[in-house]
């Protein structure tokens, strides 16, 4: 059974015991991720999650903070998100006390050095110099500046080179101060361990930590939205990237979005893969993905493909899109994504670190604890009707916007029956 308790400085902190796993995870979340920056510190969340592993007052190099964990056999990373910063730590589980104390010494006492904010804005630029280069990347970077045109949910998590480079160490240790509080963190501790003892270990690692305040955000209004974009590049390949708005993560409909995606492009069953993948082969990778936030979402459908045949990919992609409108899912693969959701969710629960990044995200940004058991009756309770609706409240040509990345100029895209219909 979950617990969760909430501390005197506002950190909620979850429990779960596995007693027969060997392990022991902690995810410590941030609620603050590109989404609360403003455009000229575009990538200063993602810059703090670099710059913490850099020393420590009490491991003082970014090497002492590695050993720490991969001394025991451990691993620790981070990663920031639109919406949130997560930390991560999994270790053998008589080893939670020095998971705790790393992770909490991240937090509590970073140096933030001056040649560390230097050389770490290096590596950032160049990371972002990376992502650029790379086609797959490019296409979906480019696909969220058109869909959140002029709105944080489209600015890239890293930043821009521009960007990095006008940060300041004063601004990003004000940034830091007021993000990493307690009204702004979920501590998630699952596997081997003793419940109370695991919660009170947290309460004395962090209830130093100020309260302050929830990061604030632009809420999203669907006035600007970009339509299509090519991106010549000299490649040998055509990288797709077809996006929609759909839902938020509250959404009552979010389950049957989940399923609908799954059906159009999740696995090697999935409609498109079947038919441009499998039976036609047009494409190494071809498959789609949803995104959801407070109040918004996208569906992203990518694939790759020879430059000529961009132009029938994309009818390709958007005949399925007509027939799940028209047709819906037959009862069969309703049922067939169905238990495929339900056994993936199942098998990705069994892991310890799996386990807190989930119920860490949840309660961050739901603010509830949620349950695997009422979420899976959720999904047994969507009919095919419930799908066929939204389909047809998504797929329609106003709701789209696409960039392709390849050696391709805009007169030789047709965008399908898109432009033509909207």
């Amino acid at each position: 059974m979950e617990n969760l308790k909430e501390l005197q400085n506002g950190i909620r902190v979850i429990t779960k015991a596995k007693r027969s796993s060997a392990s022991a995870s902690i995810a410590l979340w941030v609620g603050v991720g590109s989404r609360h920056e403003e455009k000229e510190i575009n990538g200063i969340s993602h810059l703090i999650e670099h710059l913490v592993f850099q020393g420590t007052k009490k491991r003082p190099s970014a090497k002492e903070i590695s050993e720490a964990i991969e001394g025991i056999g451990g691993v620790l990373n981070a990663f920031t998100g639109h919406e949130s910063t997560c930390f991560i730590t999994k270790v053998p589980y008589y080893r939670l006390d020095k998971a705790m104390d790393v992770l909490a010494d991240l937090i509590l006492a970073p140096l933030f050095r001056e040649e560390d904010f230097i050389k770490e804005k290096r590596v950032i630029i160049e990371e972002i110099k990376l992502h650029n280069d790379q086609p797959q990347d490019k296409a979906e970077m480019s696909l969220f500046q058109l869909l959140f045109k002029d709105h944080p949910l489209g600015a890239d998590i890293a930043g821009t080179e521009e960007s990095v480079n006008n940060i300041s160490l004063h601004t990003l240790r004000e940034h830091f101060l007021r993000t990493y509080c307690g009204k702004n963190m979920v501590v998630a501790i699952c596997g081997n361990i003793d419940q109370d003892e695991a919660s009170n270990l947290a309460s004395e690692y962090f209830s130093s930590i100020s309260p302050g305040e929830s990061s604030q955000f632009l809420p999203f209004n669907n006035l600007k939205q970009g339509r299509f974009k090519i991106e010549e590049r000299d490649t040998q390949e055509a990288h797709l990237c077809l996006g929609g708005l759909t839902i938020s993560r509250f959404h009552p409909q979010k389950q049957a979005m989940d399923l609908l995606n799954i059906a159009l492009g999740v696995g090697g069953s999935s409609r498109l893969y079947q038919e441009i993948r499998d039976r036609r082969g047009l494409a190494y990778y071809v498959h789609s993905s949803t995104e959801y936030f407070r109040e918004t979402g996208c569906q992203v459908i990518e694939a790759s493909c020879a430059p000529e045949k961009v132009n029938l990919v994309l009818e390709l992609v958007w005949e399925e899109l007509e027939k799940i409108k028209k047709e819906g899912l037959k009862k069969g693969e309703l049922e067939r994504v169905r238990e495929y959701l339900k056994g993936s969710y199942v098998l990705r629960l069994e892991d310890t670190l799996s386990q807190a990044l989930w119920l860490g995200e949840r309660v961050l940004l739901e603010g509830k604890l949620p349950s695997a058991k009422k979420e899976l009756k959720k999904y047994d309770m969507v009919k095919g009707e419930d799908i066929q609706e939204l389909a047809q409240r998504i797929f329609h040509p106003g709701n789209y916007s696409g960039v392709i990345v390849g050696p391709l100029k805009e007169g030789d895209i047709r965008w399908s029956g898109l432009l033509s219909t909207a």
